[in-house]
Order: structure tokens, then C-alpha cells, then sequence
């Protein structure tokens, strides 16, 4: 029963201590790659939603130039839609793009109004009808 090689306390140890150094290491490695691979599956999700917007863009302009409506207004239309402002929802900002288009627009005979209703200004489309400005304005001229 002799033929069992006998191993030396001190190698054991040292192979112990070199498997847990290693154990350490491919668990950092593995807490790492878990990060990364989370990152890479919210840019995924980043990279598909902005697809999703692109291509709904060119059926909104492929639909605009099969009507006729040409495809600047339909684009530019699209893009102010979709890159809204994120302060138009603040009521103050609100507010005060309503002055502006009251004393910059409506009170000089719509210079910022096109045709197609459109806000040169803002590049959106007017919240107010054309309809209701000049009620407005004709209402603040009438004598009182």
C-alpha cells in the first residue's frame, strides 16, 4: 500500500490558495461581461426604437409624396413630431409661446403662418385656427 505517492501539505496549500485566486478573477470576469452584455441589450434597444421611428418616418414621407403633398412639409412635419421639445409640456413655457405667437403672429397678420398652416417659427403646426385669430384680434379692436 505503499505505491499511493504522498503529497506535501505545503503544495496543497499553495494550490488551494492559487485555485481561489482563480475562482476570484473568473468571477470578476463573469460580474464584468454581465455588465457589458446588459449595456449592449439596452443600446440594442435603443438602436431598434430609433429603426422603428426611422421607418415609420419614411412610410409617413413615402404617403406624403404619393398624395402630392411634397416631401419638405412632410418631413419636417415628421421631425417636429417626433423630436417634440421636451419643455412644451412645462404650462410657464406654454405660456409664453402662446404671448409670442399672439403679439408675433396673430397681432401682424400671421407672418409665421404658412399656407398649410404651419408655424415658421416653431416649425409646427398653428395651435390656433386662423378662424379664431382673427376673431381675436378683430374682438381686441372692437370699441368697448
Amino acid at each position: 500500500m505503499g505505491l499511493v505517492p504522498r503529497h506535501d501539505n505545503a503544495a496543497v496549500r499553495e494550490l488551494l490558495l492559487e485555485h481561489g485566486a482563480m475562482l476570484r478573477q473568473l468571477g470578476g470576469l463573469q460580474r464584468r461581461m454581465g455588465e457589458v452584455q446588459r449595456a449592449e441589450r439596452a443600446r440594442n434597444n435603443e438602436l431598434e426604437a430609433q429603426n422603428l421611428r426611422l421607418r415609420a418616418e419614411l412610410v409617413v414621407l413615402r404617403t406624403g409624396v404619393l398624395w402630392g403633398l411634397g416631401a419638405g412639409v412632410v418631413v419636417r412635419r415628421a421631425r417636429t413630431l417626433a423630436g417634440e421639445d421636451q419643455h412644451a409640456f412645462d404650462p410657464a413655457l406654454r405660456a409664453a409661446q402662446a404671448v409670442i405667437c399672439q403679439t408675433g403672429c396673430v397681432g401682424h397678420a400671421h407672418p409665421w403662418l404658412e399656407a398649410d398652416g404651419q408655424c415658421r417659427r416653431s416649425g409646427q403646426a398653428c395651435e390656433r385656427p386662423v378662424d379664431e385669430t382673427h376673431a381675436l384680434s378683430a374682438s381686441d379692436s372692437a370699441p368697448r
